[in-house]
């Protein structure tokens, strides 16, 4: 089976419901948000979810990070630079959200004869991504990219620099009427319109200040506008991408 068609199978086998939602007031509620709509689709009481959110700018962090030793130091001084710190369920390193930066989160349930594996998923949630740059014209690989935060092999990379990351969760569905095994939260963090150098330097700056030796390269990531020609007025050109992510969806249902 080719990578796109175990997509379309993907895409085909559940009905999807779409939060294509705006840039979100608090990001204590915006991260809490997949959390809730993940335990609600593992037992079958939410179909599965395909949502597109925004923060208001802030560096989340697991909460490994939140036992660094000068981790009150390192929230305290960001947050005078307007850089609040949330901590998020989820493992990795700290990474930057903020207008212009656009999740994408794939959350469906499945029982135990549908259960894909980790790869098989990461592929399903970033192809959508791929398309929609390819729709405007840009191309974009899978690939760990040596020196940028929160590495892996399933990054999407433009001209080998990092402008998506990936993540994934599980939780078990627990006794449920349906006969579903577990619920599988997918997610992408894309740089559309943000500065990667300036948001790696944020990165940075909170593991000096916590108290620990991470140390990322600002040149190993980029945005999705640095490889367009012309300008958009700010928030447009993560309109537009929206709007790409959600027909290339379309199109792999069809």
């Amino acid at each position: 089976m080719t990578e796109q068609e175990l997509v379309k199978r993907f895409y085909q086998t559940q009905h999807w419901s779409v939060l294509n939602e705006p840039l979100a007031q608090s990001t204590k509620q915006a991260l809490e948000q997949d959390t809730l709509l993940l335990k609600q689709v593992a037992k079958g009481k939410l179909p599965a979810t395909l949502r597109l959110w925004e923060c208001p700018q802030s560096l989340i962090v697991s909460r490994k990070e939140a036992k660094l030793p000068h981790f009150e130091l390192a929230c305290n001084t960001l947050a005078q630079l307007d850089w609040p710190v949330a901590v998020r369920d989820s493992g990795g390193t700290a990474v930057p959200h903020g207008p212009g930066i656009l999740n994408f989160s794939l959350i469906f349930a499945q029982t135990k004869e549908q259960a894909l594996d980790v790869d098989a998923i990461y592929i399903a949630l970033c192809e959508p991504i791929r398309s929609a740059l390819s729709s405007l014209g840009i191309q974009s690989e899978y690939g760990e990219t040596p020196g940028a935060y929160c590495d892996g092999r399933f990054n999407l990379n433009i001209e080998s620099l990092k402008v998506t990351g990936t993540a994934q969760r599980i939780t078990l569905s627990g006794s449920n009427p349906h006969g579903l095994h577990r619920g599988v939260l997918a997610q992408a963090m894309i740089m559309v319109e943000a500065d990667p150098h300036y948001t790696t330097g944020i990165v940075n700056q909170f593991y000096k200040l916590a108290g620990a030796d991470n140390l990322y390269d600002p040149a190993a990531s980029t945005s999705v506008d640095k490889h367009l020609a012309g300008s958009y007025a700010a928030g447009k050109l993560t309109e537009v991408l929206r709007q790409e992510l959600l027909l290339s969806v379309d199109n792999f249902c069809s």
